[in-house]
């Protein structure tokens, strides 16, 4: 259940004009502790967003702005005790992949 509105929300945002959410700039530059989730979206085989949430409840975003090498990041994200990626296609709108790492929520 989880999964489909997950994947409702990445269709709706990418056939819907939206406002990106603002990369908080007080955040520290790597998550420090273990996530609990996290949700790694790629496009093209290339991370373009990673969302994580932390023991401490802070929501965390990281980008290609961020000074975290991808594939560290990939390595933080999937120890979350929970993480997915979805895979966004990269000639047209939607979803084309979708995978869960850990205990399903």
């Amino acid at each position: 259940m989880k999964r489909l509105a997950l994947l409702a929300i990445v269709i709706a945002a990418s056939l819907a004009q939206a406002t990106e959410v603002p990369i908080d700039k007080n955040a520290p530059q790597g998550p420090e502790g273990h996530p609990l989730t996290s949700v790694v979206v790629t496009q093209c085989n290339l991370i373009v967003v990673v969302y994580m949430t932390m023991p401490d409840g802070r929501l965390m975003r990281f980008d290609k702005s961020d000074k975290l090498p991808a594939d560290k990041l990939l390595a933080i994200a999937y120890t979350a005790t929970h993480s997915e990626r979805v895979e966004v296609s990269c000639n047209d709108n939607g979803v084309v992949g979708y995978e869960a790492h850990g205990k399903t929520i």
